[in-house]
């Protein structure tokens, strides 16, 4: 039996990663092994949250079939909130403000969550510098407020 595999698979992509504790770090990993630090070993499926003010990154998660009982990711939850505001038009912002629903930016994310660019095969600078002021801005607040 022969096993179609996509190449582009193992071609490594920089993202970033925050873990329940608040801690991000940024990587350049294949796709796979990304996938595998979510957590996808165990039953369940993977999925992408479209950050509308950061077009194309996306937040990657894993979501088990059974009872989740990983610690809520409260960092990675501010970081999306944050990231998925309304936008104003333009060949930018697929998401215009025309399209912006406030519930679509409350999401209740779990255990480590990785935030890429598939579209074009990992993150550019400046979403990363952008991804690592939004996380100091939400680690802060959680901190003053004790949640961290």
């Amino acid at each position: 039996m022969h096993v179609h595999t996509d190449p582009s698979a193992r071609r490594p992509m920089w993202y970033a990663l925050v873990t329940p504790d608040g801690e991000l770090t940024v990587g350049d990993e294949p796709y796979h092994d990304i996938r595998a630090q979510l957590g996808d070993r165990s039953e369940g499926e993977t999925g992408h949250g479209f950050l509308r003010g950061l077009h194309p990154v996306t937040a990657y998660f894993h979501a088990p079939y059974h009872d989740d009982d990983r610690r809520m990711n409260k960092v990675a939850d501010g970081m999306f909130w944050e990231l998925s505001g309304p936008v104003p038009p333009g060949p930018d912002a697929p998401y215009a403000d025309d399209d912006f629903t406030p519930e679509d930016r409350v999401i209740k994310l779990r255990g480590p969550v990785a935030f890429i660019d598939r579209h074009n095969w990992g993150l550019g600078r400046e979403h990363l510098d952008a991804l690592r002021t939004v996380h100091e801005t939400v680690a802060r607040r959680l901190r003053r407020r004790g949640w961290l």
